[in-house]
């Protein structure tokens, strides 16, 4: 088994942890979700604002419950949604990041992100931010592959650490809006104070 598998990995979530809230890009989000509610499936502001949350609380993102019960196109709801974020405005290169990141002992601890977001967003938020060479690998939501996987199924923490390589759950921290999910789910004590 590879050396590196053996050290523990630090999972970090990407939205709303590697920037501010304060960036108000869920904000954002969620205004492009409710739009392309209302405009691919025809419902009012108020239907497409309640269906959103509904999918949101059952599923873990409003994108599971569209392919569920809609059949959307998941990349073309990707591109009217998150691809469609003026991040480039918003997020900028973040240097007491970087050195909060370059200041782990990577010898004992590998850093990996964990998002529901597609791969395409993940990669560009962390590019912004001027992190992107820090992290060893990116497990996100495949939108090419139905049905989806996201959190909070325990399946995305599975993919996860399958991804990483890593097969003890004792050696996996998650930091950032994943602790609540995986506390629950895979019952660690592993999360961020």
């Amino acid at each position: 088994m590879d050396d590196n598998s053996e050290k523990p990995v630090l999972f970090f979530d990407i939205d709303n942890c590697l920037y501010s809230r304060n960036y108000k890009v869920l904000e954002l989000m969620s205004g492009l979700i409710d739009s392309y509610f209302k405009n691919h499936l025809g419902l009012s502001p108020d239907e497409a604002e309640r269906l959103h949350k509904d999918y949101y609380q059952q599923y873990g993102q409003a994108i599971e419950g569209l392919v569920r019960d809609y059949q959307i196109d998941a990349l073309e709801y990707n591109a009217k949604v998150d691809d469609a974020l003026p991040l480039d405005d918003i997020i900028k290169p973040n240097p007491q990041l970087r050195q909060f990141l370059e200041d782990i002992d990577t010898s004992k601890v590998r850093l990996w992100l964990l998002t529901n977001a597609y791969v395409n967003h993940g990669k560009r938020v962390i590019r912004l931010l001027g992190v992107d060479d820090l992290f060893e690998g990116l497990t996100y939501c495949d939108y090419t592959k139905i049905p989806l996987v996201c959190k909070p199924q325990k399946d995305m923490f599975t993919k996860a650490m399958r991804e990483a390589g890593i097969s003890e759950t004792s050696k996996c921290y998650f930091i950032g809006e994943l602790k609540p999910v995986v506390a629950n789910v895979l019952n660690l004590a592993n999360v961020d104070r």
